[in-house]
């Protein structure tokens, strides 16, 4: 009865540790085709624009994806909103230490990746 239950225990963890292979495999295949996608897209956006344009794109997809009710369309459509994002963008990149907000620490992490599997990449 002793050696069963530490079979089951073992079992149990092996299939929790491949469950979580397949999902971090899964999570990791989509943030790249998240990427890809990003990159073809930034291709249309001038260089001196490029980086904060990148963070404002994540820190919307991050907002859109925690609020599903949020219209990004009426957002992106106005040229003021975007330029003064694009402003306070550049200024985060200058300092990221500032930075208090958890949406904008979580952006910044994926711009760090995106920087790192565009380096990959090229």
């Amino acid at each position: 009865m002793h050696i069963t239950k530490w079979i089951i225990i073992i079992v149990v963890l092996i299939l929790v540790i491949i469950g979580l292979i397949f999902y971090l495999r899964i999570r990791r295949k989509k943030l790249y085709q998240m990427f890809e996608q990003v990159f073809e897209s930034s291709k249309q956006i001038p260089k001196q624009k490029k980086h904060s344009f990148l963070l404002f794109m994540f820190k919307e997809s991050i907002i859109s994806a925690k609020n599903k009710k949020v219209n990004l369309q009426s957002k992106m459509n106005n040229p003021k909103f975007v330029e003064s994002q694009l402003i306070q963008m550049g200024n985060i990149l200058k300092n990221p230490s500032k930075v208090t907000d958890k949406n904008m620490k979580h952006a910044l992490q994926m711009y760090n990746a995106y920087l790192q599997w565009e380096k990959s990449k090229v």
